[in-house]
């Protein structure tokens, strides 16, 4: 699970194989086939939390601007340029003559407008865009975002998928028929789907960037078991691997595995809102019970590092709360909270995915760890949709997931933890709120560093969500597949991927 959470403009790159060894020139044609850990959720990047579901959308859908691979540039995409007058708290945009819909409709400022409504409005994401009061068309070229006050962060969430440009009024379409199939401005449009099973993609020939995309196809395979997912990439059955299982990493070519640094971060959230949990003494206990070091290195088997924030700490502006007790291990503590606690020892349920995502043997080595406080938790697998939608309803106790950044800004996980109650714990996303709005409108990175900290203190006091570690974030490449970047918000645009000569 993913939540929200990756970067997914399509970027520019310097063509290389998985080991950088090769630098041939790309060539036109062929298909890959690429895993996904789990189906998709949604195809409306407004409700999607699913980490799949952010995999997909850079293929299919285009934003105004685009980001390097590593997070740290913007640049044009639909829009072929951009200008911010802080002064008059405006956002001004002029649309690339070459940005067209994959049905060969060109992309004007009405699809802009239009699509914006949907962003604001969005239940999971629509505080991204709080600052745009309104956006005008003076021209089908041409928009304009006026803003309640000027906002640095705003650029870098237009160049995710959750500012995706769709068609004005859905083409024409039903908002449900437009889900079913959408119509986007990506490098590659929708050929079949079977829902929760594969998805096969085929070349947009209207697609903004000149020659690309270079595939003919890219085809997806929902193959949620991570020894299938070996199997099928040493057999050539997969070309790409999204999300290499940890436990599995060692198993493939280390010339094949394709690294970059996390924007995640693996999470232990607690119901806060009923059942044992809504103590905040056992809380404490089971934050306390955890030997940090040793889930890193057993339940992660040691391709991750201990998370001191909850905010991802790959995320500019996000750094370790000065105040703040992450990651601290004390078992006599954690007995002395059990003991001050109104537990009465019985068992709670740890639900964890099943289907991808490094969750489950960190739960195995999890459940010791707080029996040795005296805590009682037994673990159960729950495909990633079932357990979405459990943690949607409040329908747990503990829950452990992976949430990730989409954008290089504070913005983008505090909005998505505000819209959330803190990871589904039903605890006041108060302190979320009011850091998001400080972020916002922020115009120093001092700034941000005080509104990062006082949400971080706060979430700290609660206890109801607890930072474990950050794993690394691993893709299986093969040899065959030229100009894959490794991007550290995990999600990339396949506009320049080839098959080598």
């Amino acid at each position: 699970m993913a939540t929200a959470l990756l970067l997914t403009g399509c970027s520019p790159s310097s063509p290389s194989s998985p080991s950088g060894s090769s630098n041939a020139p790309a060539k036109r044609g062929g298909s890959i086939a690429m895993s996904l850990s789990s189906a998709i959720d949604t195809w409306n990047p407004q409700k999607a939390l699913a980490t799949q579901s952010y995999r997909v959308f850079p293929q299919v859908y285009a934003s105004l601007l685009r980001s390097t691979p590593d997070g740290k540039k913007l640049l044009p995409a639909l829009a072929s340029s951009y200008k911010a007058d802080p002064a008059a708290k405006t956002l001004r945009f002029t649309l690339n003559p070459a940005a067209k819909f994959s049905d060969g409709k060109p992309v004007t400022s009405a699809d802009v407008k239009f699509s914006e409504g949907l962003w604001s409005k969005g239940e999971l994401y629509g505080s991204y865009f709080s600052s745009i009061k309104s956006v005008e068309t003076p021209s089908p070229r041409t928009v304009v975002f006026k803003l309640s006050e000027p906002d640095e962060t705003l650029p870098a969430i237009l160049s995710t998928a959750n500012a995706a440009i769709f068609p004005d009024n859905y083409g024409g379409r039903t908002e449900a028929a437009y889900w079913k199939k959408p119509v986007g401005a990506g490098p590659f449009v929708i050929s079949n789907e079977a829902v929760g099973q594969s998805i096969s993609l085929s070349r947009n020939p209207h697609y903004y960037r000149p020659n690309l995309p270079y595939l003919d196809k890219v085809d997806y395979k929902v193959v949620a078991d991570g020894g299938q997912q070996l199997l099928q990439f040493q057999s050539g059955a997969l070309d790409v691997v999204n999300g290499v299982e940890l436990e599995a990493a060692a198993q493939y070519p280390k010339e094949n595995v394709v690294g970059a640094p996390s924007s995640g971060v693996s999470v232990l959230t607690m119901n806060t809102k009923s059942g044992p949990l809504a103590d905040v003494h056992l809380r404490k206990a089971i934050a306390l019970a955890i030997d940090y070091r040793k889930l890193v290195a057993g339940g992660y088997v040691g391709e991750a590092s201990v998370a001191t924030s909850l905010l991802p700490q790959q995320v500019p502006g996000v750094t370790k709360c000065p105040t703040c007790t992450w990651s601290t291990t004390d078992l006599a503590a954690a007995k002395r909270e059990v003991a001050a606690s109104d537990y009465a020892g019985q068992n709670l349920e740890l639900i964890v995915p099943s289907d991808g995502g490094p969750g489950k043997l960190a739960s195995q080595a999890l459940a010791p760890m707080l029996a040795q406080a005296g805590v009682k938790a037994t673990v159960a697998p729950l495909p990633t949709s079932s357990l979405i939608d459990k943690l949607g309803k409040g329908d747990f106790q503990l829950g452990m997931v992976t949430y990730s950044a989409l954008a290089p800004t504070p913005i983008d996980p505090l909005g998505f933890l505000g819209a959330t109650g803190i990871v589904f714990s039903q605890s006041n996303p108060g302190p979320a709120d009011k850091a998001l709005a400080a972020v916002h409108a922020a115009s120093s990175k001092s700034a941000v560093s005080t509104a990062v900290h006082g949400f971080e203190a706060a979430a700290n006091a609660q206890d109801a969500v607890i930072p474990l570690a950050v794993p690394n974030a691993l893709d299986a490449v093969a040899g065959r597949v030229q100009g894959f970047v490794a991007a550290p918000y995990q999600a990339y645009c396949a506009d320049e991927l080839s098959i080598k000569n």
